[in-house]
């Protein structure tokens, strides 16, 4: 007779990291955390190539649930958390697939409604990848990518990871860059959430410059009754990567 599994083990659980970045971004989180998945999305990471400038929030979604129907299979319903832009995906999952999730949690998520964004602010995230063909030689959208992770985050990474961080801005789909930031943060999923049954958590901090704690506190708690909030302090949007502990410990339930 084979051995159970350990009862903490955590091959259900899948995390969706957040705009611009990859799979990397839950590199500290998994280390707390043996097993879990974290594919890139549409568009960006290893899935580069997938991108498409007609793209959304239900096109992510929906390319992911080969995985979740398959863990689903042999595991059952899977620990579902999504960051920022991963967040709108995540919710949208769970809210259209209820069978496949048990629980939910999102870090400093994308709100399912339009994201409160300025002109000014779209533009400066647009312009952060850069026209590739014309700056490749200048090296230009590297700079912009480095200046927007100092300005959104609080804590310092490592060198490693910010390095990454700038890989994967730069090796991202410029279709699916300018599909989220002039589509995917726009739309409004809220009429989805009937479907919502897996409990849920929003893990957000204080001091994110990106998307503001108002905004979770007025513009998405209020749309998921009976969601956990848990507030920490001293860090910037990055959760993942510069409060690591605190997010696995809100994935873990402890």
């Amino acid at each position: 007779m084979t051995d159970a599994p350990p009862p903490h083990a955590n091959g259900d659980t899948v995390l969706l990291h957040g705009f611009g970045t990859s799979g990397h971004l839950w590199r500290a989180v998994c280390e707390s955390l043996s097993g879990a998945h974290a594919p890139d999305l549409m568009g960006f990471g290893t899935q580069a190539s997938a991108g498409r400038a007609d793209q959304g929030t239900a096109d992510m979604g929906a390319a992911l649930l080969p995985l979740l129907r398959s863990l689903h299979a042999a595991r059952g319903p899977v620990t579902l958390a999504g960051h920022s832009m991963g967040g709108k995906v995540a919710l949208w999952m769970a809210a259209t697939h209820p069978d496949l999730v048990r629980r939910l949690v999102l870090i400093a998520p994308s709100p399912p409604t339009p994201e409160p964004m300025s002109d000014e602010d779209r533009a400066a995230l647009r312009a952060a990848h850069g026209d590739r063909a014309a700056l490749r030689a200048a090296h230009g959208d590297r700079a912009a990518l480095t200046r927007q992770y100092r300005t959104i985050t609080r804590q310092p990474l490592s060198e490693t990871d910010f390095r990454q961080l700038v890989r994967d801005g730069l090796r991202a789909s410029p279709a699916a860059w300018t599909a989220w930031t002039d589509h995917g943060s726009r739309e409004d999923i809220t009429a989805r959430l009937v479907g919502l049954r897996a409990p849920v958590t929003v893990l957000y901090s204080a001091e994110d410059p990106a998307i503001a704690a108002d905004t979770l506190r007025a513009g998405v708690l209020p749309l998921l009754p009976g969601a956990q909030a848990r507030e920490v302090r001293g860090s910037g949007h990055l959760l993942p990567l510069e409060q690591p502990a605190e997010v696995a410990a809100a994935l873990l339930d402890v």
